[in-house]
């Protein structure tokens, strides 16, 4: 049995080599087992502790805070069933990407298996979703070294969650807190990028397409811009690694969309960077297309398309900055590419503003245009993400965001506020079915007075599913389709959030919605849009239909 003395100063060290890698922030959920983890995390002058009573938003408030600054931010629950609940925030770690670190306190090891109160087998409980799994001892004197390899891990590239076990005896309180140990230095190695200089060089005199897409590491911009700029290809970035400049292609999925339009402007090589992208009709062609495919990834995934002819095990930012290739004097190809998208763009711009406010499409694009500069947009998976990709115009001065690891809507109000808690103004562009999944981070949103303004679009139901063939089968009645896909509720969302103490209001011109969505962030608010799935799928259709025309 470990004493309480040797208890608290295991966890004194590891929270002392968590801060030592790097780590600054970490979320607390409510326990009574987590004592000496939460007494170590309070005692350490460098963390910044924040209570989440849900440990499902607690979760989802790391990985936010993760995406946000690169860095993994550390979420401490108490032990048996609430260690399940950040599973979900785990599985989208794991895919995006994103570094996290999930602390569980554990009852001691004597009692696993007996049917203990609040005990349940908590050993590799992630399963293949993270990283690294550790049931750390904490009779072994060094934790400051496990708190350190914990912290790299989740960091170094690819980055992704780290779950360690903490199996703590009672008594939970010590009589005397261990003094906080005195900070070391300490340096995390880079993975270093793969030199394929081969790879791009011969790409000169060819016509390339990039297609950039997932959150990348800070540099993407300028190294892919670079690159692009020597090859004269044209660039289809997904909104969370945005591209300004003359070789950006800003309605990339409108021009997928067009029949023929990829068949008859075909590259002879698609450079892809990171994973799969946002638009439905790219990566399609990109599946069936049969031309020649560069992916530069560094993931523990697999390609999803299955049709990269060269896979390219690197960070892209790393690659791109270490692999320059030759300049490319024909510019015929990027030419053609930037007609056809301004072309496109400037049907979009009319068509759209021949629909009533407000249109979804209208809500993603005014919004992106008119948020602070400086700040964080984050997109909500559905429709939101879609129409931001599809319909917005891409801005260098903005840090876009999304949960597109397994593009789930859950926890994506705690992810937001996650973000806000890293440092910068947030606004949330959500639908109304993933707010009300969230609805009680709300609460914590309110008590923490984050910085944070949620946009919610209401369309009163699963919007999406109006765009699926469900929606038009003829085995799927009317009265079928909206019980189990279009699941009206009938709910206001500013009257959900006024319960939960979040200021809230409702907005129906677009010129109310420019002047608020413009104003500084000074604290937490709510701004409700009402639509109609019905219309919204008509407006999605025009705005296709008008592209369509004018590129032909």
């Amino acid at each position: 049995m470990t004493s309480t003395d040797e208890t608290a100063r295991y966890c004194t060290n590891l929270v002392a080599g968590l801060a030592d890698a790097g780590v600054d922030t970490v979320f607390i959920s409510p326990g009574s087992r987590n004592t000496p983890l939460i007494l170590a995390f309070t005692a350490d002058p460098r963390m910044r502790d924040i209570s989440i009573r849900d440990e499902r938003s607690a979760g989802f408030a790391a990985l936010g805070y993760g995406k946000t600054t690169g860095r993994p931010a550390a979420v401490v629950c108490t032990s048996g069933s609430a260690a399940t609940h950040y599973l979900p925030a785990v599985v989208e770690a794991n895919q995006a990407g994103s570094p996290l670190i999930v602390l569980t306190a554990d009852r001691p090891a004597r009692l696993r298996g007996t049917g203990a109160p609040q005990t349940m087998n908590q050993i590799d409980l992630y399963g293949p979703h993270v990283k690294w799994f550790v049931d750390l001892d904490t009779t072994d004197p060094s934790g400051h070294d496990e708190g350190r390899l914990i912290a790299t891990t989740a960091e170094t590239l690819p980055a992704g969650p780290v779950h360690a076990n903490v199996a703590l005896d009672e008594p939970l309180v010590p009589d005397l807190l261990p003094m906080p140990r005195d900070p070391q230095e300490w340096i995390a190695s880079d993975v270093a990028g793969t030199r394929e200089r081969s790879v791009l060089g011969r790409l000169v005199g060819k016509n390339v397409l990039i297609v950039a897409s997932g959150r990348q590491q800070a540099g993407f911009r300028e190294a892919v811009t670079v690159v692009a700029q020597a090859l004269n290809a044209p660039i289809i970035a997904d909104p969370q690694c945005w591209v300004t400049g003359h070789n950006t292609v800003e309605y990339g999925d409108l021009l997928a969309g067009i029949d023929n339009t990829l068949d008859d402007n075909r590259p002879d090589v698609v450079l892809r960077l990171g994973p799969i992208a946002t638009s439905k009709s790219l990566w399609a062609w990109l599946e069936r297309s049969g031309v020649e495919q560069i992916l530069v990834d560094l993931t523990r995934l697999t390609d999803p398309l299955g049709s990269a002819t060269t896979v390219i095990e690197a960070d892209p930012t790393v690659f791109l900055r270490a692999n320059v290739p030759d300049t490319n004097s024909d510019r015929s190809f990027l030419d053609t590419w930037r007609a056809m998208d301004r072309t496109v763009g400037a049907a979009i711009a009319e068509a759209m503003a021949g629909f009533a406010f407000p249109s979804e499409p209208e809500v993603a694009r005014s919004l992106v245009s008119t948020v602070p500069s400086g700040g964080i947009v984050y997109v909500g998976s559905s429709m939101p993400i879609r129409d931001v990709d599809t319909f917005a115009n891409p801005r260098a001065d903005i840090t876009v965001i999304a949960n597109r690891g397994v593009n789930g809507i859950d926890g994506t109000i705690s992810s937001a506020l996650g973000a806000s808690l890293a440092g910068s103004p947030t606004t949330l562009l959500v639908g109304d079915v993933a707010a009300l999944h969230d609805a009680a981070a709300l609460s914590e949103v309110a008590r923490l007075h984050a910085p944070l303004r949620i946009i919610v679009v209401n369309n009163d139901g699963g919007g999406i599913f109006s765009f699926l063939p469900q929606a038009e089968s003829d085995i799927v009645d009317a009265p079928t389709f909206e019980k189990h896909w279009g699941t009206p509720h009938g709910l206001s969302l500013v009257a959900i959030a006024e319960a939960f103490g979040v200021a809230a209001t409702a907005i129906d011109t677009l010129t109310d919605f420019i002047e608020t969505v413009s104003a500084p962030i000074e604290g937490p608010s709510l701004i409700e849009l009402t639509t109609n799935r019905d219309e919204n799928v008509e407006c999605h259709r025009a705005l296709r239909e008008a592209a369509g025309t004018a590129l032909s």
